[in-house]
């Protein structure tokens, strides 16, 4: 069985700003079927997908939930990547299976298809660094040391994006666990509402498999990134401690 040292550029290519963007507009749009647990097995192996504290998961029984993971499941896959598992805010997704908001709030767990079936050669932290690496090639590091630098890297990146635009902001922290890094969107809503979508990944090694995590939520200031990379920092922990052996 072939096995990866590092995240090669095709497995990258799949975060292009694109598939992203699409991503996130179809969750706006809200809309076989993807079935959501609270584990997937990738390539034989179990893997455990904790929700984000505070969040709860799509179900294929509700027909809205239904709609929203069909939908979101075949944008993934056009990227490369297969949806794993989809939960939002808890009072968000009622008040949406009630037809009465969008959601704003909302997390994934996706994976490359590609290296299902290839297990991680060697210490995972070598692969992140080098994920971190290939992503600030790909457009916007950040390298400023402080951060209000960020910060202000941030509200620059949004104050050029446009409608229908999508933006890379750039790495956004690394550690040994994983990479994070982040992405602005502008779109129009069904109700004719302009909404700026935060976008916000985390790249990690569970069991010798890629996972990407994702945060999203609606962007008001620069203040909002802290918010959600700590809850997707938080969430990239409970994912790591829910699959110790």
């Amino acid at each position: 069985m072939p096995v990866y040292s590092y995240m090669d550029s095709a497995m990258l290519a799949r975060l292009d700003l694109v598939a992203l963007a699409l991503i996130a507009l179809a969750a706006l749009l809200g809309a076989g079927s993807g079935a959501m647990a609270a584990h997937a097995t990738i390539g034989g192996v179990s893997i455990n997908l904790p929700p984000p504290e505070g969040f709860c998961e799509l179900s294929d029984g509700d027909p809205a939930d239904k709609g929203m993971i069909t939908k979101i499941g075949e944008v993934v896959g056009k990227g490369g990547n297969r949806l794993l598992n989809m939960s939002a805010d808890c009072g968000q997704l009622a008040d949406w299976r009630a037809q009465t908001r969008l959601l704003d709030d909302f997390a994934e767990y996706q994976t490359p298809v590609s290296s299902m079936d290839t297990t991680l050669a060697g210490a995972p932290a070598e692969s992140i660094k080098q994920t971190c690496a290939e992503l600030r090639t790909q457009g916007g590091k950040i390298s400023a040391d402080t951060a209000s630098d960020v910060k202000s890297h941030i509200e620059q990146v949004f104050d050029k994006v446009r409608l229908n635009e999508v933006a890379f902001v750039g790495v956004l922290a690394e550690d040994t666990t994983a990479c994070y890094a982040g992405q602005i969107a502008k779109y129009k809503t069904d109700d004719g509402t302009i909404k700026t979508q935060l976008t916000v990944f985390g790249i990690t090694v569970v069991k010798g498999k890629y996972i990407f995590v994702y945060g999203f939520a609606v962007y008001l200031n620069s203040d909002v990134v802290d918010g959600v990379l700590a809850k997707v920092k938080a969430n990239v922990a409970a994912l790591l401690a829910a699959n110790r052996s």
